[in-house]
């Protein structure tokens, strides 16, 4: 029953009480911040992911599709930088004002398509990256600051986490345990590349959320998409101090034209970001 999935202590916080919500993400690993961006920004998104993934409308039923630097492609999105109670929110996150673009993304999922796979993002214990998103997710930065456009809820669609996993002592859910990598966990004693995919984990927390609120979750903490019954809108714009330095690739053409376009008031923001190079693999 969905009130098993639901947390007993307060989750929701107003947009200008950034604190208390960070202190929640700490202690549990999520959050959700009310009211973060209007109607009218949450359809400015959704007609952008639409151009961006689903041009010729298109896309099947039971499918997703994504883009892993949608801010270089979407000027909606980087209308969440001119948009003070989200700046406010990423300075106080990150602890710094002086900040350069990290990471971007968007999904597009469409009804039909089932509960997805545990997994975390964070490859902080990873010794040696070998992809860009070991890499990128290996500075302990908060991998979730995210809006599902349509909002969140098990009976339509959004996301899921786990409570308390983003503990780096955490071993995974009672009853499992993580798999060699870390990515996920598994039920104890089923092969580690048992892909798990069921609401029903200890600790589950069905995130109940609006369309403009912010869906943050710590860096580790493991989470997934719930079955989707509706087309389904999320995105996500990250950044970083710019003390966080990454170079180990050229940057991609496609950011190269992002920055050249940028309004000069923002070209500020792209000074260290490194892009994203899914081709890149570390020299072994």
């Amino acid at each position: 029953m969905m009130e098993n999935h639901q947390p007993s202590y307060n989750i929701y916080f107003e947009r200008d009480n950034i604190p208390d919500a960070l202190t929640c993400m700490n202690t549990y690993g999520y959050c959700v911040i009310r009211g973060m961006i209007d109607q009218g920004m949450i359809e400015a998104l959704k007609d952008s992911i639409d151009e961006t993934l689903d041009p010729k409308r298109d896309m099947p039923e039971k499918s997703n599709r994504n883009h892993l630097a949608f801010a270089e492609v979407s000027k909606p999105l980087w209308k969440l930088v001119e948009h003070p109670p989200y700046l406010n929110f990423m300075h106080q996150l990150l602890g710094s004002k002086d900040l350069c673009l990290h990471r971007s993304a968007t999904i597009l999922r469409t009804a039909g398509e089932p509960f997805g796979a545990w997994h975390t993002d964070s490859r902080a214990h990873v010794k040696t990256p070998r992809i860009a998103s070991d890499l990128l997710n290996s500075h302990g930065l908060p991998s979730g600051a995210w809006f599902y456009l349509n909002g969140s809820h098990p009976d339509s669609s959004g996301i899921a986490v786990i409570e308390n996993s983003y503990a780096p002592n955490w071993e995974g859910p009672e009853g499992f345990e993580l798999t060699p990598d870390q990515r996920s966990f598994h039920p104890i004693g089923e092969a580690d590349d048992v892909v798990y995919k069921s609401i029903d984990v200890p600790g589950c927390i069905a995130v109940i959320a609006d369309p403009g609120d912010l869906i943050c979750f710590a860096d580790r903490t493991y989470h997934t998409n719930m079955a989707t019954h509706e087309r389904r809108y999320s995105c996500a714009i990250m950044f970083r101090p710019k003390s966080i330095k990454i170079d180990e690739w050229p940057l991609p053409s496609s950011a190269q034209k992002m920055i050249a376009e940028m309004p000069e008031h923002l070209k500020g923001y792209t000074k260290g970001y490194t892009g994203y190079d899914g081709e890149w693999r570390a020299d072994t």
